[in-house]
C-alpha cells in the first residue's frame, strides 16, 4: 500500500511522509513510511520524490540528483518551492481508516470482568525483531512468578509495518503460534489493552480473536492522563473513566491496562505481585527469550 501511492508521485513532483500517511488514512503512519522506502530504495521505486514536511530531500545525494534530473530544484538538501512541486492527489484507499473502524467496533467485545477461573498460569508473551522477521517467544510462570513452567518460540516474518496503534496487526500472527488455550491462565502482552486511542491495544486484540484472559503491561503511553500516584499506583484516565493504572516510578514505570476477559482491579494486582524489575516477571524473561531468539539468528545468518 505505501509503495503503490509513492508509485503514483509523477516525475517533477514531490510528496512528503506525512502525506503518503495521510492517503492511507492516518498520519501517524508517517515513520512507518520512511522505515519501508529505506528498504525500497534498490527496488525501482521513486522514493526519491519523498521528502520531509520542511522539504529536506530524505535520500541524501543520489535522491538530490534524481530530484534535480526531474526538474526540482534543492539547494543544501532541501526543495525550493516545496509547495508547488508538491503532490497529494492520491488515489490509495484508506485502509488505516478502515482498520480504526474495526478497531472501534470490536472495542465492544472486550469483557472487562474476571474470566479466568482459579489463577493457576501465568504466561508473558514478548516480540523482538530482526529487520521484518519476528521472533516470538511465551514464558509460561507460577501466578507469583517465580517459576518458570514452560516457554516456547515461534518465527515468522511481519507483512504489517510497526505504526502506534496498530501494533496487534503487526504481532498477532506470530502470537498465534504461541497461545494456548489453557484453563486457569492469563497473559501478559508487552503493549496496550484499553489504554488505546480506539480502546482496542494489541492486548485487547490478542484476548478478543483469540478468546483467552489478557492484560495489556507496557513501557510507554499511548493516551491518557496520569494522575497522582498513590502507593505506587497511578490512574490513568480516559474519556472520562480510570482505563489503566501505572506501576513504578519515573521512567520505570509499567503502563498496565485491561486486555479481555479480566477486571483491571485484578490485571493491576496480577502486575503489581510480580514486578521484580520494572515489569512483570513472566514478561522480562519473554522479552529475553525473544532477544535470545534474534541473536541466535543473526549469528547463523553471518
Amino acid at each position: 500500500m505505501i509503495l503503490d501511492a509513492v508509485h503514483q508521485i509523477p516525475a517533477g513532483r514531490v510528496a512528503t511522509f506525512g502525506a503518503i500517511a495521510r492517503a492511507l488514512g492516518d498520519v501517524k503512519a508517517a515513520r512507518a513510511v520512511g522505515e519501508v522506502l529505506s528498504n525500497a530504495r534498490l527496488a525501482n521505486v521513486p522514493s526519491h520524490r519523498v521528502v520531509f514536511t520542511d522539504g529536506r530531500v530524505a535520500g541524501g545525494p543520489d535522491s538530490m540528483v534524481g530530484l534535480e534530473h526531474e526538474g526540482v530544484r534543492t539547494e543544501r538538501g532541501i526543495v525550493v518551492d516545496l509547495e508547488s512541486h508538491a503532490f497529494d492527489s492520491f488515489t490509495t484507499h484508506p485502509v488505516l481508516a478502515d482498520l480504526n473502524r474495526i478497531q472501534l467496533e470490536r472495542r465492544e467485545s472486550v469483557i472487562e470482568k474476571d474470566d479466568f477461573g482459579e489463577l493457576r498460569f501465568l504466561a508473558g508473551l514478548d516480540v523482538a525483531y530482526s529487520g521484518d522477521l519476528g521472533h516470538a517467544a511465551l514464558i509460561i510462570m507460577d501466578p507469583g512468578g517465580k517459576e518458570v513452567l514452560e516457554e516456547s518460540t515461534a518465527s515468522c516474518e511481519s507483512r504489517f509495518p510497526y505504526i502506534p496503534g496498530y501494533l496487534g496487526l503487526r504481532e498477532l500472527p506470530m502470537l498465534r503460534k504461541l497461545v494456548q488455550k489453557k484453563e486457569d491462565i492469563v497473559y501478559l502482552i508487552d503493549g496496550q489493552g484499553q489504554l488505546h486511542p480506539r480502546g482496542y491495544g494489541i492486548a485487547c486484540q490478542v484476548g478478543v480473536e483469540l478468546d483467552v484472559p489478557t492484560v495489556g503491561a507496557a513501557k510507554s503511553l499511548l493516551v491518557g492522563n496520569v494522575k497522582a500516584a498513590r502507593r505506587g499506583q497511578a490512574a490513568i484516565e480516559l474519556d472520562g473513566r480510570t482505563r489503566g493504572y501505572a506501576l513504578g516510578n519515573g521512567r520505570n514505570r509499567t503502563y498496565v491496562s485491561v486486555g479481555h476477559r479480566i477486571s483491571l482491579r485484578s490485571a493491576v494486582a496480577i502486575c503489581e505481585r510480580t514486578i521484580f524489575h520494572r515489569v512483570p516477571e513472566p514478561l522480562r524473561l519473554a522479552h529475553l527469550k525473544a532477544n535470545a531468539e534474534r541473536r541466535a539468528h543473526l549469528e547463523a545468518s553471518e
